[in-house]
């Protein structure tokens, strides 16, 4: 793998009293909103060191001059260190080694949380898919997949890299293999404890989302969940955890997404490779053998269900904030869907909520799970909250970060009815 060259000087840029106190913080960005008429003197993908007013060098970042965040703190302190930054690889790697013994798909670097901004690293078995977040960072996101390549083991036969459709303004670089070559899309094999998948690469997030394994090694682990039940899986996605629903003993799985291209992926992993389903109409129900698929839209339509109860639903609704704008808005979303999907809940049954909108925090998630089965007339005997997995680490330092949550309400019914009197 070629060898990257950090730049032989950091340009100097100096803080304001606003800016240094976010540095100091321990916050990974600097908004551009905040950045003083100064930083137009800059170039994207500027390596600067920052400076306070007394002169003092307190890090080094990455400029971006265009979307929100202006500046991506790479390290701090007074000198720049490759081996500072191999240490904060290693370490990263360090954590995900646990891991390594139930799965062969997880997240080798996991961005701001790692101290790597705006980078992300999936291994799917032998293929790496690297995530850059800013067309700035393409430099740093080549060194730093030649020192995550130098320290990790096993070695990926692939480097896939991409930019995803999310970066403000800028337009998305084409797709590019680092390592390797194939023609894309391609399939990859990957196991899951005692489950085997293939995940299409590239897909939405390599295929699947790495970050709901805590939930399936949970199911899988956890057979009481599952085991013996009719479960409904909203927003099912390509499918991994509905199968994992029925590896834990399942009696039957209905899913249900949106997206007619995930759908028809997760039905060509339980078809037989000569039988392709069509799901272009809405609202019909596809068989094979437990699995029951439907393509719906979950925001407006549910009477495809009829009067069929399900004794575990799991409700995994996508990123309902995508803006800050839109926080009111998501929250009456999931209220709604909630309330929707425990009138399908046998009584004594298992509810399991999922958010990946970062925007509302998990205290906030959790009271309306509460008020809206409250005011639903339901009662539950306990609340699980799942700890996210090594290869997806928290900051406090980043409340952003912590985006995912995993709610499971155990033992639900219905509030008695008042005595009539």
């Amino acid at each position: 793998m070629a060898s990257v060259e950090i730049p032989n000087r950091f340009r100097r840029y100096q803080l304001n009293k606003t800016t240094e106190a976010v540095l100091r913080s321990g916050h990974p960005w600097i908004l551009n909103g905040k950045l003083s008429s100064a930083i137009s003197a800059f170039k994207d993908g500027d390596w600067v060191k920052l400076v306070s007013g007394a002169n003092e060098t307190l890090g080094f970042g990455i400029y971006s001059s265009t979307g929100l965040v202006g500046i991506r703190i790479i390290q701090r302190g007074k000198d720049f260190s490759l081996t500072e930054l191999k240490k904060t690889i290693s370490n990263a790697f360090d954590l995900r080694k646990p891991l390594l013994k139930n799965t062969d798909a997880y997240r080798l670097l996991h961005g701001e949380n790692d101290l790597i901004p705006g980078i992300t690293v999936d291994r799917y078995g032998k293929t790496w898919v690297v995530q850059t977040y800013s067309k700035s960072l393409r430099k740093f996101t080549r060194l730093v997949i030649r020192i995550l390549y130098s320290i990790v083991s096993p070695l990926p036969e692939q480097i896939v890299w991409i930019s995803p459709q999310r970066i403000g303004s800028e337009d998305s670089a084409p797709l590019r293999f680092i390592r390797g070559k194939k023609e894309i899309p391609y399939e990859e094999n990957i196991f899951l404890d005692r489950v085997r998948w293939k995940t299409q690469i590239p897909g939405q997030k390599g295929g699947f989302f790495l970050d709901v394994r805590n939930l399936r090694l949970h199911i899988l682990k956890k057979n009481e969940l599952a085991g013996g039940r009719d479960c409904l899986h909203l927003f099912s996605h390509t499918g991994l955890t509905s199968v994992c629903i029925e590896a834990a003993g399942a009696k039957s799985i209905t899913s249900v997404d949106g997206a007619k291209e995930a759908l028809e992926e997760f039905s060509s992993r339980i078809d037989a490779p000569d039988e392709k389903l069509n799901f272009e109409e809405k609202n019909r129900i596809f068989t094979k053998g437990k699995h029951h698929l439907i393509r719906a839209d979950l925001f407006k339509e549910w009477d495809f269900l009829g009067e069929k109860k399900f004794s575990l639903i799991v409700l995994d609704p996508p990123n309902l904030t995508p803006n800050q704008a839109s926080v009111p808005a998501g929250k009456k979303a999931y209220r709604s869907l909630i309330s929707k999907a425990i009138s399908f809940l046998e009584p004594g049954g298992d509810l399991i909520l999922l958010s990946c909108s970062g925007r509302i925090l998990e205290p906030e998630f959790e009271k309306i799970g509460r008020e809206t089965l409250e005011s639903k007339g339901w009662k539950y005997k306990d609340l699980l909250k799942l700890k996210p997995e090594p290869d997806h680490p928290t900051r406090k330092e980043f409340p952003e970060g912590k985006y995912f949550k995993v709610h499971i309400y155990r033992e639900m019914y219905p509030k008695d009815p008042e005595p009539k009197t």
